[in-house]
């Protein structure tokens, strides 16, 4: 007799089925990979860009509650050739004249937040001069301390009595702070009359210039003429590009080339903020530009 053997064939892969899966594998790996490197690529750099957006918005928002209280007729002292440079009168203290007595002012000062008194360094005052349209007479002290800082007055009668020569103005109060009367020195006599509008002001200086905190780049420092604080770095890093645009009476568009100080009306700050670092791919930082226009208020006439 003859017989026959028969037997299970045995299931898996061939090596050809093997190498393409595995290529198969591959490309789609590399697929995965070049997708995740990119969107990583691409979180990195929108990151940068908020940063670089953070810097010019934080730097806009510090200027702008200095600039919008700028007077149009003195309110900027100077300003660099290069347009890095601008020097404000900033008023934080308003009030009545009382009474002049040669060099001597007694004025009644409204009430003030605690934090603005404290933060502010008197550089001076003004009063409104009815003869000159109106217009903002600017007094620099003699020096910042002394007889021409303002100080308590020794006679409050001459704002609140109502005598010859005096006043009659109450002194306000208004959610729990009180107003004061203050005397003061003056290098030079005012003319203004009793009722007159007075106020305090701070000189403050606004510069682009060398960072400290990013070696090679640029910082937004302020200075507060008389302040403890001295010359302060506020925010970095800025492109060289940062800077100030001057608009002056009568054009709609900003300057580059800064006009005379007296003929300012308003800026265009120039914020173009920078990334601390590069993305992955390129050690470049990123950039982001802000341009605000700021018109100063109480304009008198164009």
């Amino acid at each position: 007799m003859t017989g026959t053997r028969t037997g299970r064939r045995r299931s898996g892969f061939t090596l050809t089925e093997v190498v393409v899966a595995m290529i198969i594998m591959g490309i789609i790996g590399a697929a995965a990979s070049r997708l995740l490197a990119s969107q990583s690529r691409y979180f990195d750099k929108q990151t940068n860009v908020r940063d670089a957006r953070r810097v010019a918005r934080s730097a806009m928002n510090l200027m702008l509650s200095d600039l919008r209280m700028v007077q149009d007729s003195i309110g900027v002292d100077s300003v660099s050739t290069d347009g890095k440079t601008i020097r404000i009168l900033v008023p934080y203290q308003f009030g009545l004249l009382c009474k002049v007595s040669g060099l001597a002012v007694t004025a009644s000062m409204l009430p003030i937040d605690s934090a603005t008194e404290a933060m502010s360094a008197y550089s001076g005052f003004a009063w409104r001069d009815a003869t000159n349209s109106g217009q903002y007479v600017v007094v620099t002290p003699l020096t910042p301390t002394g007889a021409d800082k303002p100080i308590t007055s020794s006679f409050p009668t001459d704002c609140t009595g109502t005598g010859a020569g005096q006043a009659n103005l109450r002194t306000l109060s208004a959610n729990g702070r009180t107003g004061e009367v203050l005397a003061f020195g003056s290098p030079t006599t005012v003319t203004g009359s009793i009722g007159t509008p007075v106020y305090f002001w701070e000189k403050i200086t606004y510069s682009f210039a060398a960072s400290s905190l990013y070696p090679g780049k640029i910082g937004l420092w302020r200075n507060v003429q008389y302040s403890a604080a001295g010359n302060e770095e506020i925010m970095a890093p800025f492109d060289t590009s940062a800077r100030f645009k001057f608009y002056v009476a009568g054009e709609d568009s900003s300057r580059t080339a800064p006009p005379a100080a007296s003929s300012i009306r308003g800026l265009d700050i120039v914020l173009t903020g920078l990334s601390s670092r590069g993305v992955s791919n390129n050690t470049s930082p990123t950039s982001a530009q802000l341009v605000t226009s700021v018109f100063f208020k109480n304009v008198l006439s164009y």
